[in-house]
């Protein structure tokens, strides 16, 4: 015997065991297909404030009625003079500082929901005078609306500058998806 002859047993062992690589090949190319995402969730811009927050003051309220023949006034300059320069930059840098919370609410919005590419709300805060957020109220389009318990719950959060009255201060909030 000079030629190389194999013996019909060990012939199908090397076809199995070919078989059996190819077969471990296509499981692991197919897991790692399967973990791939079937398409990347779009990225979100950076949210932006289009203006610095603007502050009011709020009215207290009184124990008795004012008089009937009495007008009402309207507020005046000495009434926004309550909220220091100080304190309206204090206002919007904790508006920029709590922008994170913000976007990631925006982003988890995003995962259940692709389509919430462009909007703009308007947020409004009710600041009690210990800088604590009493109330926030936002509006907006919507297919936004689900944003809203986790928005209002990130603004909740943050602590404003004291005063010696309640405040309001509200900022516009502009959602966009950078392509």
């Amino acid at each position: 015997m000079t030629g190389v002859e194999t013996a019909p047993g060990r012939r199908s062992v090397a076809v199995f065991v070919l078989a059996l690589v190819a077969v471990m090949a296509a499981i692991i190319f197919m897991g790692r297909l399967s973990r791939r995402p079937a398409r990347p969730a779009p990225a979100a811009a950076p949210m932006a404030v289009a203006e610095p927050p603007s502050v009011a003051p709020v009215a207290e309220p009184t124990a008795a009625p004012a008089p009937a023949a009495a007008p009402a006034a309207p507020a005046t300059d000495a009434d926004q003079s309550r909220i220091s320069t100080q304190q309206q930059f204090q206002i919007t840098r904790v508006v920029r500082d709590g922008r994170p919370g913000l976007e990631a609410c925006y982003q988890r919005a995003l995962v259940r929901d692709a389509s919430l590419v462009h909007g703009n709300l308007n947020v409004r805060v009710a600041v009690a005078p210990s800088g604590r957020v009493a109330h926030v109220n936002i509006t907006g389009p919507a297919a936004f609306r689900a944003l809203n318990p986790c928005l209002e719950a990130a603004v909740s959060h943050w602590t404003f500058p004291s005063a010696a009255a309640p405040y309001e201060t509200k900022f516009p909030l502009q959602l966009r998806v950078s392509e």
